[in-house]
């Protein structure tokens, strides 16, 4: 996985590659917050929690997926879909959380920051 993790310097971050790097940089960046806030919820809040994690991975495996085929091949462009419908999924998953109690308004706040960024890069790859 490093040499997914490893972001091109200069004219290669700009290629398709690149963006599909900094798409997986970020997505992963959300996913590791998530796991490490949801491992903090109350025992009423484990189905949740599981949830969670759940949907995070499949958007996570969706993206790598993608991020391994060709640019041009239709099962990179639905894999990407995939994975941005599966952030688009967590994001009623973490406000769930937060109105349950599990989650703290900041600790919200901070998740939803980092999967706006990684909406952001899959709504470029997707463009």
């Amino acid at each position: 996985m490093d040499h997914v993790i490893t972001l091109p310097r200069g004219e290669a971050a700009e290629t398709d590659g690149g963006r599909r790097v900094r798409a997986f940089r970020a997505t992963d960046h959300f996913a590791l917050a998530v796991y490490q806030a949801v491992k903090g919820f109350a025992r009423e809040g484990d189905e949740l929690a599981r949830e969670i994690r759940r949907a995070v991975a499949r958007s996570g495996g969706a993206l790598v997926a993608a991020s391994s085929s060709a640019e041009d091949d239709p099962a990179t462009r639905r894999s990407l879909e995939f994975a941005h419908r599966g952030l688009l999924e967590i994001r009623y998953f973490l406000y769930l959380a937060r109105r349950l109690g599990c989650l703290d308004l900041k600790r919200y706040r901070q998740l939803t920051t980092l999967q706006d960024a990684a909406l952001r890069e899959l709504a470029g790859l997707l463009a």
